[in-house]
């Protein structure tokens, strides 16, 4: 019979090592840090969404007295200056031409910020204006402007029934992810209906509280950057790449990091501000406003259309999905968002027959990237809607039609990946009986909606390191690629630590994370860090208790089978313990050592699977909402709001509750309130006055999270990741939730309630 653990700290609310630091105003972030000599760096951005750069001038811009340097594209020629996420397509400065209305033409580096704005204004820059193409249908109609000439198409292909898309060369469309399994035809032709939909999602930003800063300074042959950034090793990769520098002479230093929800992964504005260091010979502060960061990175505007065929008896046998990604004047990582939609789009249903092809099309708008969630939000808005649209038209009941469908654990989501390593049904049900799904609203004009996703998670070719060092007075530092960027790591990695080594969390300390010591890690993303960076910290601390234990067994004459860690101190059967620091100091003579435990995860690689390496575990978001809409205005009020984590084992309940209702509350916006407004190519609307996010006010009325841990995660201890589970399941639930309040459906978010209140004027009197 297997032994249960006995938890004394990892499960626990352990306060946050941050918390005191943050709530008092001593963290520091990259935007307090100075150094000697620094200029101030600001960016002159295109006014034209596409045109042909014909001709700079920046004589009089530099001749402006506090002006250091000004960096044109004729400064960048002798440096790789293209880079990219997935493709190079972007440079430091235009070149060529600029793609969309915030392009960097130009950077001034200045005694201050006041005078680089005035020396922007002196930078004379003639256009050749071009068309422009500013959402997928235009970019994707027959001979539209091309964002970028040449080849820059790739397609992936996964299953026999696609031949290579030879026709999207040459067009706006950068990247094909095709899958298929089955015969859909003739699924459709078994099926006893037949329904298409086809649901649209807005361009939205991240709107991060500390936009994009970095500070960096070049000096004999070496860069070092601070930055707020989510991936610093991948970063110190690109920027050594576009200085012809070795990796061991970037160094990229991430202090506090105020929110980054994928928006400050990858490449953004550290070439800039490093070119100005490299040529100015002095470090550079690049503060971005947050109407720049607005203009830097979004999320992708999707187009999905779902055709699903389904039995009488509400059996799913076909599904076919097209699904078009918006990314933007540049790829960033939208080919990976992309993939990562079309392989999402399924969602958590058992379907026989499936087709998916999923695009990445060029615009002239600003870049699309990663952003919490990664494709999935877009599919999981359809599909969730379509669901409830084929159980209204089938007279079932929309949880019936669910639970009908969905995989069971043990069950293959796809060929060679990780099957579906929880109940799927168990958090369904937890959360409508928690809405009280069978009980009819009281009040009028009210309606209840229900959704259930799934997202493969962790990502994909995942590598991880981690170091756990032991001072010789018994206490841990901790060296890990992980950036907390408010979510809580630094915490919950330490109280993996803690339980380890049976130690109090007060004698762990998580140093700064700095390339040049810290141990490699590819990225903060994808739910990953109690996962991925958590097995390598549970590695690393478990390497350093054998070490312990074989410095103890000399210094005790015990064997290391005969000893424990046990409150700090090293326990033999019937003796008394050995604090770690003294077990230490007798072993190296003195108080002059330390032990060093290291530890890495590595993602297994795979060509049968879909995505070339299996999920390293499914991350599930179950969701109910009640809402009450107002017939007269069309405004929607959320009255409850009810979310399911599976997070396997909570190594801190409190913090997993955070994260999983901040989710929701992230939901809301892009459900409710939040798009970006192009016209004529121009955004309208890149500040937070015109752009609007959810407020304190608009939380709901009740709103629950209910963790469900069954010990079913590979990370410490059975804990799987989570914080973007919470997040998918909002915008079709609450629009489910509108549908049977007043009988009206949207297809396009946000739910505004001018788009409400049009559609119940379409349809006539609202139901009540």
């Amino acid at each position: 019979m297997k032994q249960r653990h006995a938890f004394t700290i990892a499960g626990t609310a352990a306060p946050r090592l941050d918390g005191v630091e943050k709530v008092t105003g001593k963290a520091r972030y990259t935007g307090d840090l100075d150094l000697p000599g620094m200029g101030f760096a600001k960016i002159l951005r295109s006014s034209l969404p596409h045109a042909r750069l014909i001709r700079i001038d920046a004589r009089k811009a530099e001749a402006l007295p506090g002006v250091y340097t000004v960096l044109t594209r004729a400064d960048i020629t002798g440096l790789n200056y293209l880079y990219g996420a997935t493709y190079k397509d972007q440079s430091i400065v235009a070149v060529d031409k600029v793609r969309y209305a915030g392009d960097p033409v130009a950077a001034v580096l200045a005694v201050d910020e006041a005078t680089a704005e005035e020396a922007l204004t002196l930078i004379d820059v003639e256009y050749e204006d071009l068309p422009a193409v500013t959402n997928i249908e235009e970019a994707i109609a027959p001979g539209a402007p091309l964002v970028h000439e040449g080849e820059s198409f790739k397609a992936e292909l996964r299953g026999s029934q696609y031949g290579a898309p030879e026709k999207f060369k040459g067009t706006n469309v950068c990247y094909y992810f095709g899958y298929s399994r089955g015969d859909t035809e003739e699924g459709f032709k078994n099926a006893d209906y037949v329904y298409e939909d086809t649901f649209r999602f807005p361009k939205v930003q991240h709107c991060s509280l500390e936009p994009h800063v970095t500070l960096a300074s070049f000096e004999e042959g070496r860069l070092a950057v601070w930055t707020a950034c989510q991936d610093p090793f991948t970063l110190r990769d690109h920027l050594a790449g576009i200085f012809n520098l070795p990796m061991s002479r970037v160094r990229v230093i991430v202090p506090y990091v105020g929110g980054a929800y994928g928006g400050k992964l990858y490449v953004k504005g550290e070439p800039i501000a490093a070119a100005l260091s490299w040529k100015a010979r002095r470090p550079v502060k690049l503060v971005l406003h947050v109407s720049e960061s607005f203009k830097t990175i979004t999320r992708h505007p999707a187009r999905v259309r779902i055709k699903t065929g389904v039995t009488r008896a509400g059996r799913l046998v076909a599904r076919e999905c097209e699904v078009h990604m918006d990314t933007g004047a540049y790829a960033d990582a939208g080919p990976r968002v992309t993939q990562k939609a079309g392989y999402r789009a399924l969602g958590p249903y058992r379907i026989p027959c499936t087709k998916v092809a999923a695009y990445s099309v060029y615009t002239n708008t600003v870049p699309a990237g990663a952003f919490r969630g990664f494709g999935s939000v877009q599919v999981t808005w359809a599909c969730e809607s379509q669901m409830d649209l084929i159980a209204e038209r089938l007279g079932m009941d929309a949880l019936e039609l669910r639970l009908k469908n969905l995989l069971k654990k043990g069950e293959s989501y796809s060929r060679g990946d990780t099957p579906v390593d929880c109940d799927l049904k168990e958090g369904l049900l937890k959360v409508a009986e928690a809405l009280e799904w069978g009980r009819k609203p009281s009040s009028p004009y009210t309606g209840k909606g229900l959704s259930c996703c799934i997202k493969d998670a962790g990502g994909t070719f995942k590598i991880a390191g981690a170091m756990v060092k032991m001072s010789s007075d018994g206490s841990v530092g901790l060296l890990t690629g992980t950036v907390e960027l408010g979510q809580g790591s630094c915490t919950a990695l330490s109280q993996v630590v803690a339980e380890e080594l049976a130690m109090d969390l007060d004698q762990i300390s998580v140093a700064q994370l700095d390339t040049d010591v810290t141990p490699y890690d590819v990225s903060t993303s994808a739910s990953s860090s109690m996962t991925v960076m958590g097995l390598a910290v549970q590695r690393a601390a478990q390497d350093l208790k054998k070490q312990l234990l074989r410095a103890a067994a000399k210094v005790m004459g015990k064997k290391a089978a005969q000893l424990a860690l046990k409150s700090g101190k090293v326990c033999s059967r019937g003796g008394r313990g050995v604090p770690y620091g003294n077990v230490i100091a007798d072993y190296f003579g003195s108080k002059a050592g330390e032990i060093i435990g290291r530890g890495t995860y590595r993602d297994v690689i795979s060509k049968k699977a879909v995505l070339g390496s299996p999920t390293t575990f499914w991350e599930v978001g179950w969701g109910g909402a009640e809402v009450q809409v107002d017939p007269e205005t069309g405004a929607i009020q959320v009255l409850k709001y009810i979310s399911a984590a599976d997070v396997g084992k909570a190594i801190n309940p409190v913090q997993c509750e955070g994260q999983d209702e901040g989710a929701v509350f992230f939901g809301l916006g892009h459900t409710l309130y939040e798009e970006m407004i192009y016209e004529d190519g121009q955004l309208l609307n890149p500040n937070l006055v015109d752009y609007r996010v959810p407020a304190f006010c608009h939380l709901p009325r009740e709103f629950h999270s209910i963790l469900i841990e069954n010990g079913n995660g590979p990370g410490p201890f059975g804990a799987k990741g989570m914080g973007e589970g919470g997040l998918l399941p909002v915008a079709s639930a609450i629009a489910n939730a509108v549908s049977n309040a007043v009988g009206v459906r949207l297809y396009d978010l946000p739910l505004t309630p001018v788009k409400v209140w049009r559609a119940l004027q379409a349809k006539g009197p609202a139901r009540k």
